[in-house]
């Protein structure tokens, strides 16, 4: 009985660390973020009244709340869609196993493991106006040079490359490992009856990758909704507010606006339309 009993037992004692770290840094803050975006207070005065959902009234009126959330549903409808594109292509063209193509997959893996803060400021040197590599080269062939992060269309565009470059190597993985799974057998009985590469294409990969589509699109959206620092050290949220998504405004309401309490309702917002995202996903996910 006892050795039954410390057989049934075992697994949960390995997860218990685990269980603990992902308690005390994760769910807890997310209890204590809601139950904070029910009082007004500050980081020195702490919780001082109780105001119900008045917080989450205020977000409705709120200019710079509302903006922020416009641009980040924005970025996050280009970035992904890019992502997911960009790293199917490259899965299908890298899915071989030769050394060329091994050599590549590390090269658009990179950025993956850089940091965050590393890649803007790359990004932040390549694109910037006075001293920036890309407007040196057009300045040596003659063009005007162009205000890439000063302009407020091309600072969104160079933020969206920016992170796409950062992510797809990463979801480019998760395709080619969903493309191991595709059987063989399937191509080459559709090269037997004719079929061309794109149909191949549209009548077995697409498919049979729905499953990979899905994960792949839900974790690049939940990236996206969370992007911060790329976009702080390239624009600083610039030129204006244009480049402002919803975190950098949750940060600093916090912290340069004193108010963590009504940060900690703009918080919750973000993380109910990740879960309301998620779902629906799931669930088109379910009935296709």
């Amino acid at each position: 009985m006892k050795h039954k009993m410390g057989r049934l037992l075992t697994p949960y004692l390995f997860l218990a660390p685990n269980t603990l770290i992902f308690g005390i840094f994760v769910v807890l803050p997310m209890v204590y973020g809601l139950v904070y975006s029910f009082y007004r207070g500050n980081f020195i005065g702490g919780l001082q009244q109780f105001v119900g959902i008045e917080n989450y009234r205020q977000l409705l009126e709120d200019r710079a709340f509302l903006t922020s959330l416009a641009h980040t549903a924005v970025y996050v409808l280009l970035v992904v869609l890019l992502v997911v594109v960009l790293s199917l292509m490259l899965a299908i063209a890298l899915r071989a196993t030769t050394l060329g193509n091994a050599l590549a997959r590390i090269g658009f893996y990179l950025p993956v493991i850089l940091s965050p803060v590393v890649v803007g400021v790359a990004w932040r040197w390549m694109f910037s106006s006075d001293l920036g590599v890309i407007n040196a080269v057009l300045s040596s062939l003659g063009q005007s040079p162009i205000p890439w992060l000063t302009d407020i269309n091309w600072a969104r565009a160079v933020v969206i490359l920016a992170s796409v470059w950062s992510m797809a190597g990463f979801y480019m993985v998760i395709f080619i490992g969903g493309l191991n799974t595709i059987p063989t057998e399937l191509y080459q009985a559709a090269e037997v009856d004719g079929a061309s590469p794109r149909q191949q294409f549209w009548q077995i990969t697409l498919p049979l990758l729905a499953p990979t589509t899905l994960l792949v699109t839900i974790l690049a959206t939940i990236n996206a909704f969370k992007a911060f620092e790329i976009i702080l050290v390239l624009t600083n949220g610039g030129p204006g507010d244009a480049t402002r998504l919803l975190v950098q405004n949750i940060y600093l309401t916090a912290f340069e606006g004193a108010n963590p309490t009504y940060a900690s309702a703009q918080s919750v917002v973000l993380f109910a339309i990740l879960m309301l995202l998620t779902l629906v996903q799931l669930r088109v996910s379910r009935d296709s």
